[in-house]
C-alpha cells in the first residue's frame, strides 16, 4: 500500500484509499516502478490534497467519489515503440474508469506535475461524465 488518505475528522467520510499497482521499468512493461518520479508526484500530491480534490481524484479514476475496495493501477503513458512520453498538450492524464487505471504522461517535477494535474480534474469535474480535456 503506498498511500491512504482519510478524512480530517472523525465524521468527515473516507475520500481516498487505494493501492498503486505497478512494477519494473516504465518502458515496454508499462508499468512504473516505486521509484519513479512520476509515481513520487502522485503520492505527494494526494498527500497535500483536500478533501474535495480527493474526491475529484476519485470521481475521475473510478467515478465515485468515495473510496471502494479494490486497486488504483497507474501506468505510464508510452509510445507505440515503449518510450515513455512527456506532458503537453496532446499527452495529458487520462483515466479508465472501469479498468481504475491512470494513466500518466513523464513530469520533471512536482509543481509541474501538481498544476496540470488539477487543472485536468478540476475541468473533467466540472462535466459530471465522460470528458476528455484537450487543453486550452
Amino acid at each position: 500500500r503506498l498511500f491512504k488518505l482519510e478524512g480530517k475528522t472523525e465524521t468527515e467520510p473516507l475520500v481516498a484509499s487505494g493501492e498503486i499497482v505497478g512494477e519494473a521499468g516504465a518502458g515496454l512493461s508499462r508499468r512504473f516502478s516505486a521509484s519513479s518520479p512520476t509515481i513520487g508526484f502522485l503520492i505527494d500530491t494526494l498527500k497535500k490534497s483536500s478533501t474535495r480534490q480527493r474526491r475529484q481524484f476519485l470521481s475521475f479514476v473510478t467515478s465515485v467519489p468515495i473510496a471502494t475496495p479494490g486497486k488504483i493501477e497507474v501506468v505510464p503513458i508510452v509510445s507505440p515503440s515503449g518510450e515513455f512520453l512527456p506532458v503537453g498538450d496532446n499527452c495529458l492524464p487520462r483515466a479508465n474508469t472501469c479498468a481504475r487505471k491512470l494513466f500518466l504522461p513523464k513530469f520533471n517535477n512536482l509543481e509541474s506535475f501538481s498544476s496540470v494535474f488539477w487543472s485536468v480534474l478540476r475541468e473533467e469535474s466540472r462535466f459530471k461524465g465522460f470528458y476528455e480535456w484537450r487543453g486550452n
